[in-house]
């Protein structure tokens, strides 16, 4: 996959310079990194299901039994949840999952902004210097214009025929009276 989105961007952006190669190199890195971080966290939701159900399970037994400690709650949990996980909502499974995995699924997701980050100022970057390279070549272009025209300054004057300037036609006039 990484290297067909490579690929990809290559064809859609051209990089022309060593730091555009280099930018796009760390645009197609971090945008795979975010893809593979989003694929974690569904994993975690998945593959952690049980814990979600059991942190169901016991808060539902300390509801009944409020004055279980924790070590007795944990076991009935593990012998009732058979029984009681049919009867509990999957959103509050789903929450409890989170709740269970969250340091885990905060960190991925803090890791998959960083790496959106980075993709974005990876891209711009290239946008930023594409447009100062442009504006260097607009202005690469008046100054040549300008000492073409042998002055230091003003605008390019194109060059007219000679028989249009004022010297040649009064020589043809001039030429036509002798």
């Amino acid at each position: 996959m990484y290297r067909r989105m490579r690929k990809a961007l290559i064809r859609e952006i051209a990089p022309e310079t060593v730091l555009e190669w280099i930018e796009a190199e760390e645009y197609v890195i971090s945008q795979y990194q975010s893809m593979r971080f989003g694929n974690w966290q569904k994993v975690i939701l998945e593959h952690c299901q049980w814990d979600g159900i059991k942190r169901a399970v016991k808060r539902r037994l300390r509801q009944r039994c409020p004055s279980d400690p924790e070590d007795e709650l944990e076991w009935k949990a593990g012998r009732l949840w058979p029984t009681m996980a049919p009867s509990i909502e999957p959103t509050e499974i789903e929450v409890e999952t989170f709740l269970a995995r969250q340091p885990d699924l905060d960190s991925i997701a803090r890791r998959r902004a960083t790496a959106l980050r980075r993709r974005d100022a990876a891209l711009r970057h290239i946008e930023q210097r594409r447009s100062r390279r442009t504006k260097e070549a607009a202005q690469n272009k008046k100054i040549a214009a300008r000492s073409m025209n042998g002055k230091g300054e003003g605008p390019l004057v194109e060059p007219s025929p000679l028989e249009e300037l004022p010297i040649a036609a009064d020589r043809n006039h001039q030429n036509g009276h002798r």
